[in-house]
């Protein structure tokens, strides 16, 4: 099971909940217009793990290829969501940015963010020593996402996320985060077309289930 929940938060914001068989986790547009990525336990305090892994599979095809694609395009080195222009131009600006001092600071950037094939963000609002953390591990037909507990704050721990939009010790690989959120606007939860990748998937399941 992997479904997305849409609504809209006081500030009419879009927010996304994403529930799998391992419970759920939400993805918001933040009033500081920064973007957040959060789990919230449903045990008591005193149970509350100090990690959290949601498997989200092919069952939700549209879910799959948007992480997929985030996914790719921090793996490739592409932070910078994709224009309207040819792709020769955009390559051309690909390959100045490479090219140009920031480059020094991307490559810096992508070496924390991306370590053993798995991205790994610390949340921008604390030291890597105290922040919460997730991690985007690829399996074959598959992606699972960890929340890491942060320190305790006000007398409670945190898995709570931020990709800072303006500061961010990642940057600017936070506008990969970002254009995966934009994209996931695109969601119409009255209107679920089944791609032909997560036919086959659900199909697969149910063979193996009988």
């Amino acid at each position: 099971m992997v479904e997305i929940n849409k609504t809209k938060d006081a500030d009419g914001y879009d927010r996304f909940k994403i529930t799998t068989e391992n419970g759920s986790f939400d993805i918001m547009f933040g009033g500081n217009l920064d973007l957040y990525w959060s789990y919230w336990p449903e045990e008591d305090f005193e149970d509350w793990p100090l990690s959290k892994t949601f498997t989200i599979t092919k069952e939700n095809y549209f879910l799959y290829q948007k992480i997929d694609e985030l996914y790719k395009n921090i793996k490739e080195h592409r932070p910078y969501p994709k224009t309207d222009k040819d792709d020769y131009t955009f390559l051309f600006e690909e390959l100045n940015l490479r090219n140009s001092n920031e480059s020094k600071k991307v490559d810096y950037a992508y070496e924390k963010l991306f370590q053993n094939d798995i991205i790994k963000w610390y949340s921008d609002d604390a030291s890597l020593e105290e922040a919460s953390r997730v991690e985007i591990n690829r399996l074959e037909e598959a992606f699972t996402i960890t929340f890491y507990q942060g320190k305790e704050e006000y007398d409670f721990p945190t898995y709570s996320v931020r990709f800072r939009n303006s500061g961010s010790r990642y940057h600017p690989y936070n506008f990969a985060f970002m254009n995966m959120y934009n994209s996931l606007i695109e969601y119409d939860p009255n209107y679920h077309q089944i791609h032909i990748e997560e036919y086959l998937y659900n199909k697969k399941l149910q063979k193996i289930k009988k």
